[in-house]
């Protein structure tokens, strides 16, 4: 049975991913991974390397860089990076966002998010950008994407059906994890976050595997 296929005319309830959904974190994530290894190893990790190691959550991806059983001693370096990298540059939030949050609070809509990341450093990001997002499903609550558990989580905590509900993403993670759970996703690009979305209306070309024509590539879950 396809639970994406049938719904309401406008969203009940719209779930985000967080990096590069809601907020263009790639450079700081960069930066912190890099300061992370080298903390660790004293090495230098080059661009590829730091994207092929990308992984559905950020313990993971620290994983692939420094060897597993050192990932929880690299999110260690990785959040003081973090904290130090917040002091000199803050995460733009995508094009579109503010309005679409706000045009979604103003009529009424839930709104949370769905995250690879832990919930305090999710936190921090949304903080240091002046985002505010109550509801943050994160790594510890949930198998990692593409399982549907977290995205299935966000939508019991907003008391919202499968079929009434977007998810917006930017990654194939993001993509695989919404047609899993049966609910309508969008895919998002460059170009940031459709009108619609300031309007509670489904963005055109939504679906249980809609993408946008611009996908942006980042690899953050």
């Amino acid at each position: 049975m396809n639970h994406a296929a049938a719904g309401p005319a406008r969203p009940r309830g719209v779930v985000f991913d967080l990096d590069g959904t809601l907020l263009d974190t790639w450079r700081i994530h960069e930066h912190c991974l890099r300061e992370a290894v080298r903390d660790l190893s004293g090495s230098q990790v080059g661009k590829v390397r730091l994207w092929r190691a990308q992984r559905p959550t950020d313990l993971a991806t620290l994983g692939e860089l420094v060897g597993a059983e050192h990932a929880q001693e690299a999110l260690l370096a990785y959040r003081a990076a973090l904290a130090r990298e917040l002091t000199v540059r803050l995460p733009p939030p995508v094009r579109g966002v503010e309005a679409a949050l706000a045009g979604l609070r103003s009529r009424g809509v839930p709104v949370g998010i769905c995250t690879g990341r832990s919930r305090e450093d999710a936190q921090t990001l949304l903080t240091a950008a002046r985002l505010d997002v109550p509801l943050i499903v994160a790594r510890q609550d949930a198998p990692p994407k593409p399982s549907p558990v977290a995205l299935l989580l966000a939508l019991q905590h907003l008391s919202l059906a499968r079929q009434d509900a977007l998810f917006v993403g930017d990654s194939e993670w993001d993509r695989s994890q919404g047609s899993a759970a049966g609910v309508r996703t969008l895919i998002v690009g460059r170009a940031g976050l459709p009108a619609e979305l300031a309007a509670a209306r489904w963005p055109l070309g939504t679906g249980p595997a809609a993408a946008a024509d611009d996908p942006s590539g980042n690899p953050i879950p």
